[in-house]
């Protein structure tokens, strides 16, 4: 097995120090395995964007090309960050700033692909978080068998990040195809074309991510244990 309780548990130190990488963890044939998020640099992005060459065409490949076309206005605008500490510094410089990044998910585990998912973010002026884009690569699988909690790992991830940050909201747009998504994720029913995550609520997301992960460890554990 490759999550262990201590790892899950110290993930929110991890925000306190940077963010190269955050680890979380994901289901792929059978276990569980580490997923490394980090700030995307600008060769990162034009790789993510590449997913719109992509056929058939879909929706995660389109969000990826418009969060790289945002991404670079914003940084032609001196607004994108790079990291957790560029992030903080440039708040602490101007309170009302509007800021930028992208995050990209990769695993060493995954030989195939370079990028797994993408998440594209906003810092607004009144210090909320907006997910603009969340996105996985078409096509996501390992040893022939499709991958489980990147989004979900993704959305813990950032609630924990605006939790520390001290950001009252996270709030983001859902399309007709994610908001099933967000609903199970969120437990939050209905959510129509934006779901809102309350600070008060980004702890109980968190610890309802651990416990899931535990059950399924649990049941991964068990099927192993079948002669």
């Amino acid at each position: 097995m490759l999550l262990r309780h201590d790892g899950i548990q110290q993930k929110a130190a991890g925000f306190k120090r940077d963010m190269k990488p955050i680890i979380f963890h994901v289901e792929a044939a059978g276990q569980f395995r580490p997923v490394e998020l980090t700030f995307a640099t600008e060769l990162e992005v034009r790789r993510v964007r590449a997913w719109r060459k992509m056929t058939p065409a879909t929706d995660a490949a389109e969000f990826a090309a418009l969060a790289a076309k945002r991404w670079f206005y914003y940084t032609r605008e001196g607004a994108t960050v790079a990291c957790l500490d560029d992030l903080r510094a440039a708040i602490k410089r101007n309170e009302r700033a509007e800021l930028a990044f992208l995050l990209v998910a990769s695993a060493e585990w995954v030989k195939r692909y370079k990028f797994l998912a993408l998440a594209y973010c906003r810092r607004t002026w009144c210090h909320h978080l907006v997910l603009d884009f969340l996105a996985v690569r078409p096509g996501l699988t390992f040893a022939n068998q499709p991958i489980s909690g990147m989004g979900s790992g993704i959305l813990f991830t950032l609630s924990g990040l605006a939790d520390e940050l001290g950001m009252e909201m996270i709030w983001g747009e859902a399309t007709a195809s994610s908001a099933r998504f967000y609903e199970k994720v969120l437990e939050i029913r209905p959510v129509k074309d934006l779901f809102i995550i309350q600070r008060h609520a980004m702890r109980d997301i968190a610890q309802r991510y651990f416990a899931r992960q535990q059950r399924r460890l649990a049941k991964v554990g068990e099927k192993e244990q079948i002669p």
